[in-house]
């Protein structure tokens, strides 16, 4: 759970960092403990480095994180994000599999027990400030390396991600505003606003385990 834990802080620090800079941002990253001999960092003593870290109350952002940290189970965690304008909130899964931040496009195809979930789906065309992102902008280049070579005018920027327990997800970039909580001091925050790119999922195919999951998950928040 600490570990997970760990990847949402550094995912919520990059979403920060999106909103406040307009433009690509590239970083060089390097693991913290690289330098390390192999085998002198225990668990035991990478999970007392992160309790002690996160003891510090470094987050930027701050969302209402609920579901299933149990380090022998799935391990879920979900939260409410808002987008769009008129702004609309959305129940979306805080996932550390990949660094695509994606919502289901309202009346898109899904796979397996995923039909069954009745939460918001994000519908660009109700909001006047989304947009899609073609092929041809610079965001598509960076997000692959490279130029894509079959972009004609008009093309989407689309993309496929397939996880380590093969689902899978397909869908192309859009970008929006999203309403977030900025931590400014003394366990207080206040509201700001940002435009970010993320994935608009046209498909999503989660394995039988991980959907029954989510779809407890689902029901505990309800």
């Amino acid at each position: 759970m600490d570990s997970r834990k760990s990847c949402l802080l550094a995912v919520l620090l990059l979403l920060q960092l999106i909103c406040d800079v307009d433009g690509n941002v590239m970083f060089e990253v390097h693991h913290k403990y690289g330098g390390r001999a192999k085998g002198k960092a225990t668990l035991e003593a990478l999970k007392a480095h992160d309790s002690r870290r996160h003891g510090r109350m470094l987050a930027a952002i701050d969302f209402q994180l609920g579901g299933d940290g149990s380090p022998t189970d799935a391990a879920l965690y979900y939260t409410k994000i808002t987008i769009g304008t008129p702004p609309a909130d959305y129940h979306v899964q805080v996932d550390t599999g990949s660094d695509i931040l994606w919502v289901n496009c309202h009346n898109c195809e899904s796979f397996g027990l995923l039909n069954q979930i009745t939460l918001k789906q994000y519908d660009l065309t109700a909001s006047s400030t989304g947009k899609t992102v073609s092929c041809d902008q610079d965001f598509c280049d960076a997000a692959f390396g490279r130029p894509n070579p079959d972009c004609k005018a008009g093309m989407n920027c689309e993309y496929s991600v397939t996880y380590g327990d093969g689902s899978r997800t397909e869908g192309y970039f859009v970008r929006d505003y999203f309403r977030l909580d900025q931590v400014t001091g003394n366990l207080q925050t206040s509201a700001m606003n940002g435009s970010i790119t993320f994935g608009w999922v046209f498909m999503v195919d989660l394995s039988l385990f991980y959907a029954l999951r989510v779809l407890i998950l689902v029901h505990e928040s309800e």
